[in-house]
């Protein structure tokens, strides 16, 4: 009797153990399911912020010079990209700024001139980003059109994918998408980061048209005291979102070409600002920063690309380097217009070699009038020269 007694006292403990277990193992399911069941939520209503343009590009029109509505793709000519197609951890995507301040500007980006045009080159197996900007003013060939015109009037000539084309006919690569941020909204990025840090000269902040004059423009325009927030030091400093936009619009005191590198610095900084958040405050600022986003590039396709490349960006390194390159371009006034007349042809191997570590045979760009010529431009400058 005492062994069986002693048997039945033995299996309740296991009992209770194996209800204990269970009760655990349901809890730890139940988490599993409900921490999966939140990521998927999350990733939805990040994604609810974007815009998603999804008409097919075989559908995109332009209107060319007589007026006419034309396909696209038919205007597009025939080029060799063996390198882009053997580069398979290479995505190259056309980051654009626009301004829906512009009178002409409407919803679908069409209208307005660019403000800013990059090509952001990620490579998901070194977790590396490369970038080139390139200079508004500077003259290329836009599809449907016999005359060359400044690459910030291509985007008013049939929105986004009409830029793309461009910048991809030009440079000899493929873009596998695009996507552009109204600077309107730049500003609230900014502040949703918690601001980013510049380099400011005296020249850059008091000049007529540096930073507090165009600060005050925007401050008039959105009926606040032109002072408000004015900047009163210089150095490497900290900059809020309106202030930052005013830098990045900084213009007539030098060039073109210096406030393409003042508006990498404002993006430069944003990244590293971004990056240096707790996932909590990234959580918290990337419904700011996606609900300015317009874009082709598929949700899909952008989560696919994130698998495959933060695995690897653990430390991102961001090179990058700025068009039109130094000997290859000529400037100033041209007929009744200041512009940048430069020679693609010179400058694409460099684009080449750094995006993709070589170059390859492409076919040439038509020229460009009062550019230099091809024997003219510098062809053996290494890539860390370019680098700024």
């Amino acid at each position: 009797m005492r062994n069986k007694a002693g048997n039945q006292g033995s299996a309740k403990p296991k009992k209770k153990i194996g209800k204990i277990l269970l009760t655990i193992g349901a809890i730890i399911l139940g988490l599993i399911v409900g921490v999966v069941g939140f990521l998927i939520w999350y990733k939805y209503y990040l994604f609810n912020h974007i815009t998603f343009v999804t008409t097919p590009s075989a559908e995109v029109t332009v209107l060319d010079e007589e007026g006419n509505a034309v396909n696209l793709d038919s205007l597009r000519p025939t080029t060799v990209h063996e390198i882009i197609d053997s580069a398979d951890d290479i995505h190259n995507f056309l980051l654009i700024g626009i301004d829906s301040r512009n009178r002409n500007y409407n919803e679908s980006g069409t209208g307005g001139l660019s403000d800013v045009t990059m090509v952001m080159s990620v490579n998901t197996t070194t977790g590396t980003i490369r970038m080139i900007s390139i200079a508004r003013d500077c003259y290329v060939h836009v599809p449907g059109y016999s005359y060359a015109m400044k690459i910030n009037a291509a985007m008013s000539r049939g929105g986004p994918d009409v830029l793309c084309a461009t910048v991809e006919d030009t440079l000899r690569i493929n873009i596998d998408g695009w996507a552009y941020v109204n600077f309107y909204h730049m500003a609230e990025i900014i502040d949703a980061v918690g601001g980013v840090y510049c380099d400011v000269s005296s020249s850059e902040l008091n000049s007529e048209g540096g930073l507090n004059w165009n600060l005050a423009e925007v401050n008039n325009l959105m009926g606040l005291p032109a002072s408000q927030d004015a900047v009163t030091q210089t150095g490497y400093i900290w900059l809020n979102g309106r202030q930052a936009v005013a830098y990045a619009r900084i213009r007539k005191i030098d060039s073109d070409y210096k406030r393409s590198e003042r508006q990498v610095e404002v993006l430069r900084s944003l990244m590293d600002q971004f990056i240096s958040l707790s996932p909590v405050g990234q959580a918290a600022a990337l419904p700011e920063i996606l609900s300015a986003v317009t874009t082709n590039i598929s949700a899909n396709d952008i989560e696919n690309y994130a698998i495959h490349f933060l695995p690897n960006a653990g430390n991102v390194s961001i090179e990058y380097m700025q068009l039109p390159i130094e000997g290859c371009f000529n400037s100033g006034m041209f007929g009744d217009e200041w512009s940048i007349r430069p020679n693609w042809n010179a400058m694409i191997p460099y684009v080449h070699t750094f995006f993709y570590g070589e170059t390859t045979e492409f076919d040439p760009v038509p020229d460009i009038s009062s550019s230099p010529s091809l024997d003219s431009c510098p062809s053996d400058l290494s890539i860390d020269e370019l680098l700024r």
